[in-house]
This record gives C-alpha cells, sequence and structure tokens, in this order.
C-alpha cells in the first residue's frame, strides 16, 4: 500500500515537472531489521516507511535518483555526510551545500522535503536580496539545524 496517495502522487509529479530543473540525489542511510535482538541495539522503527517514502517520491521524476546504503557497511561515506543514526538521507545536486534529514519526513516535514529537492536541483533558493547580501560577508561557515516536533 502506498504512502503517498495517487492525487497527491500526481500534484507533486506536475509540481517536479514545471521546477526541478536538473538532477538531485537522494542518498539515504539505513538498517535492515535484525531477525536477533542484539543488547543495546534497538530496531529502527522508521526506517523501512522512511525507504518506502522516498521510493515513492524518486518515482514521480526522472530527475531524483534514490540511493540506499546500510549505516553498518557504509560507516565512511556516512561520517563524510554528517550521518551518525538511521533513518536519514542527504539531498545533493547543483547547489552548493546539501540539505540532511534525520527520521521520516511526514507531516510538516514532508512539504519542506519536497521544496528542498526543487530548492537543490535548482541551486538556488527563495532568499532575498537582502539575506543573500548578508550571507555573503560571513568569513565562516555556517551550519543550520531546523528541528520540527508535531502539534
Amino acid at each position: 500500500m502506498a504512502i503517498i496517495s495517487e492525487k497527491d502522487q500526481e500534484t507533486i509529479r506536475n509540481h517536479f515537472d514545471e521546477n526541478i530543473t536538473s538532477d538531485v540525489e537522494i542518498i539515504m542511510f539505513t538498517e535492515q531489521p535484525s531477525p536477533i535482538i542484539v543488547p543495546g541495539r534497538e530496531q529502527c522503527e522508521t526506517c523501512e516507511p522512511t525507504r518506502q517514502l522516498l521510493e515513492e517520491v524518486a518515482a514521480l521524476s526522472d530527475h531524483v535518483k534514490l540511493t540506499v546504503h546500510e549505516l553498518s557497511k557504509a560507516r565512511e561515506e556516512a561520517f563524510a555526510l554528517g550521518i551518525d543514526r538511521v533513518p536519514a538521507f542527504v539531498i545533493e545536486g547543483a547547489s552548493r551545500g546539501r540539505v540532511r534529514f534525520f527520521g521520516i519526513p511526514s507531516g510538516y516535514e514532508f512539504s519542506s522535503f519536497i521544496s528542498d529537492l526543487v530548492d537543490v536541483s535548482k541551486g538556488e533558493t527563495d532568499l532575498s536580496e537582502e539575506t543573500r547580501q548578508f550571507l555573503a560577508t560571513l568569513e565562516e561557515d555556517v551550519h543550520i539545524k531546523v528541528f520540527t516536533t508535531p502539534t
């Protein structure tokens, strides 16, 4: 059963067709469920639904590619991308930076995820000129973290 309804899939497909301008890659890190109980290691309850959601989104555009890695088998790549837990994914494309998500992008996060895919494909955002000028004056990298919780 699909996570995204057919109506919403069509809306997102049309949005991508109109707005994605270049290829985007979603690099996901997950862990498969273990058939045995390992002390100190909890099962990832949201890994499989996150993967399914990302697969559904990637299927809506030829410009969106999904690559999935097991965190335990790709620790060096995960470390290089700032990933230390699952589920997590990075969006890369034409933009200079990258966007990281931890957890499943559902609820309020889903629209941000869709917007980020478009922005990363364009290599630009809708920031005002005033904000761009201010950011150009920064001399060090800035890491922005946004936390969202359901209300």
